[in-house]
């Protein structure tokens, strides 16, 4: 499989933090000043530095706004289902992401980030009718991507017999659902399914999941978009699981 290019200042630097050995070039832009740390820091972590020009840059991110900084990075690495619940099977309390043909790689990418924040192990997602785990993922994720369980399926119903069998409990988010997502006490192992962007989610999907529950509003406006929706029901489960404290 072909490198991932990543650009970005902030990218780049979290990805030598968390994962230099995953970076096989960084591509600087010489004589800029404002990337020499950077270039400290990737040579400290003895990854490859080419530095070239701006039209070099260009050339291979296809953007001006690199910020004069890209790097070629090995893929994000994904893992099937069985070698999920595997990684998992001793954990009593755990929450798993699971999304129902959500097709924007920057809700892919925004929901994983608030994975990583509030808790939520990973994220699973079809290989069908789904965005690619790509760059732009990454990027939106704020490399958060390299910290979550990706797991692709090829068909999300069978993902969700296989969770129940292994004890997780399926909670459907759904804006006609009777019971709120702060009136639930989540105290097992737990997916929750979002729905796509625009169809919410699909009727063998809902038939599927063991509950629904939804977000209070009190606004006029019908939805949340789905990342932001995922990070308020992230947070709820997080509060749950007794990780925060309230005053």
């Amino acid at each position: 499989m072909a490198d991932m290019i990543l650009y970005g200042r902030n990218v780049i630097r979290e990805l030598l933090k968390i994962s230099p050995e995953r970076v096989h070039e960084l591509i600087i832009l010489k004589n800029s000043g404002d990337l020499r740390q950077i270039a400290e820091e990737a040579a400290q972590k003895n990854v490859k530095i080419t530095f070239t020009d701006r039209a070099g840059v260009f050339r291979l991110t296809g953007t001006e706004k690199n910020q004069g900084v890209a790097a070629r990075v090995e893929p994000i690495k994904v893992m099937d289902i069985k070698e999920f619940l595997a990684k998992h099977k001793d954990d009593s309390r755990v929450t798993v992401a699971v999304l129902d043909e959500i097709e924007d790689p920057h809700n892919v990418g925004a929901i994983i980030r608030s994975c990583e924040v509030f808790g939520i192990c990973g994220i699973i997602l079809s290989s069908n009718r789904s965005a690619p785990v790509n760059e732009t993922v990454y990027k939106v994720s704020s490399g958060a991507a390299a910290y979550v369980d990706i797991v692709m399926v090829s068909n999300i119903n069978i993902a969700l017999e296989k969770l129940k069998e292994a004890g997780f409990w399926v909670y459907g988010l759904d804006a006609d659902a009777e019971k709120r997502v702060g009136e639930v006490e989540f105290d097992r192992k737990t997916a929750l399914v979002l729905g796509n962007e625009g169809r919410g989610l699909r009727p063998l999907v809902r038939k599927n999941s063991d509950f629904l529950v939804k977000i209070e509003q009190k606004g006029k406006i019908d939805s949340l978009n789905v990342s932001n929706a995922a990070a308020i029901v992230f947070y709820e489960l997080m509060k749950s699981a007794g990780s925060v404290s309230e005053t």
